[in-house]
């Protein structure tokens, strides 16, 4: 019988072969072929027909030790595609650890020092496949939304060994869904395509680490959505058949640039490709829910569940869709399992406050909404939370959202608030002017809360109110048009 190796680190035994493939984001056949063919440290349990598990700590170290070490550090020099003129170059680079650590940890978590920088070898690579990055140029005249790609497709590329092992450290990093990881996720894809510049699953990874910086990170959504979408199309450009890149573009098309029927073509490609997508059903449901497709979007999110019961990402939406239709108790037990057992996620405690406010549990809502400011470092979110709580104990409900509103109108007139939270408080307190207003100035900060408008219940007391039907109008003709 095996023991947990003695290590400092997190670490938790992983049962059976698809938990094992899924903590690499692959397929169990995969996993497999590598303890045959790399050593991938599985464990056996005693008895014929006992099963298998793992250590996460072995998994690690087998990952961090598997690249050759005889190998050269520094590929030749891809060729650059030539640069359309009608993307500035600084806006599809693809940026180094260090500059997205400093602009997401550095602002979230404050005191932490960076990071000693990079070697000059290290730089160079860098600069190299930003340069790679470069190439892609986004036409926004195109029908479909897609990006437009100046290289050949290469969809039997067979992958460099070293690129395969920086793709998968990758993989597990992305899956945490941290500012930090992302960011290990990002340096992580980043080596993959400096070592192999035609990898299409190292591009797809870099695109879906954009699509989630604006959720985890304070990279502003122009510019994160901007990359996902250049690095996806770049992927799909390498190889069509890849459904993960097919995924990541239309996260990226439906809620960076609102083009609704674009993305949701995209959405539904990646699981045609690849039925066992977990991501594929997970993403496509949370746009579902967006748009108000509320059964739709439960049946893909239990899919997604089935396909990868381990992932606390998935579990949390899971918990927040079948709260949206009709099973809040379980929801909420759900979502407080995940808060107690992953206490650095912050999707728990963000679905938990908002369905303690939908159901009127506001000592609740003001708990769990400081505590996501402390885990996000979030300055607005601490201060509504200080407002609410003392606007509670002064005059109850109405005394809360009178408070919530003067602070969030406070950061919406500083220009450090899209104005979307301000609306929702609004049009709860029946300021509908002020609401609209607010909405207004949603719309053109292109927060992608917006594509929520006409399914949130916050906005019912609006139904009736010329200028927010008008805005609705116009959301809607917006969202549908590409």
């Amino acid at each position: 019988m095996s023991h947990p190796p003695s290590t400092g680190a997190e670490n938790r035994r992983i049962d059976s072969w698809k938990g094992i493939a899924a903590f690499f984001g692959r397929d169990e056949r995969t996993a497999k072929r590598w303890e045959k063919e790399r050593g991938l440290p599985v464990h056996r349990l005693p008895g014929e027909g006992g099963g298998v598990f793992a250590w996460s700590q072995e998994l690690l170290e087998w990952l961090n030790s598997s690249a050759p070490g005889n190998e050269k550090a520094d590929p030749a020099p891809a060729q650059v595609p030539q640069m359309d003129a009608a993307v500035p170059a600084h806006a599809l680079l693809v940026e180094p650890v260090e500059s997205v650590a400093a602009s997401s940890t550095a602002r979230t978590r404050g005191a932490r020092k960076r990071r000693a920088t990079l070697t000059w070898t290290m730089a160079a690579a860098l600069l190299m496949v930003g340069a790679i990055v470069i190439g892609i140029s986004v036409r926004s005249s195109r029908p479909s939304g897609s990006a437009t790609i100046n290289v050949a497709a290469a969809p039997h590329h067979v992958h460099d060994h070293q690129a395969e092992q920086f793709y998968l450290k990758g993989r597990y990093y992305w899956s945490r869904r941290t500012a930090e990881s992302l960011a290990q996720a990002i340096d992580a894809f980043t080596q993959a395509v400096v070592h192999d510049s035609n990898y299409a699953q190292a591009y797809a990874g870099l695109a879906e680490c954009y699509d989630l910086m604006p959720e985890y990170t304070s990279m502003p959504m122009s510019e994160a959505f901007t990359r996902a979408i250049a690095a996806g199309s770049k992927a799909i450009a390498l190889d069509d058949s890849l459904g993960e890149a097919h995924r990541a573009l239309g996260f990226a098309l439906f809620y960076g640039e609102w083009k609704v029927p674009a993305a949701l073509t995209e959405y539904q490609r990646a699981p045609a490709l690849d039925p066992r997508d977990e991501e594929a059903h997970h993403w496509y449901s949370t746009s579902l829910m967006a748009l108000g497709r509320m059964q739709e979007a439960r049946d893909e999110i239990d899919k997604a569940q089935q396909l990868n019961p381990a992932s606390r990402a998935i579990l949390c939406d899971q918990a927040l869709i079948h709260f949206f239709t009709g099973d809040q108790t379980a929801a909420m037990d759900r979502l407080r399992e995940i808060e107690h057992s992953e206490p650095d996620f912050v999707s728990a405690p963000r679905y938990l406050a908002y369905a303690a406010f939908s159901q009127k549990d506001y000592r609740t809502f003001i708990e769990q909404t400081r505590r996501l400011a402390d885990l996000s470092a979030n300055a607005q979110l601490l201060a509504v939370a200080g407002a609410a709580e003392e606007g509670l104990a002064r005059d109850g409900e109405h005394g809360m959202l009178e408070s919530m509103r003067v602070v969030q109108k406070r950061y919406f007139d500083s220009g450090q608030s899209s104005g979307f939270e301000l609306a929702r408080t609004c049009a709860l307190l029946g300021r509908n002017q002020d609401a609209v207003r607010a909405l207004k100035g949603a719309i053109a900060a292109h927060h992608y809360a917006v594509l929520e408008t006409a399914a949130d219940p916050t906005f019912n007391n609006l139904a009736g109110d010329a200028a927010f039907q008008e805005l609705i109008r116009l959301i809607t003709e917006r969202v549908y048009r590409a």
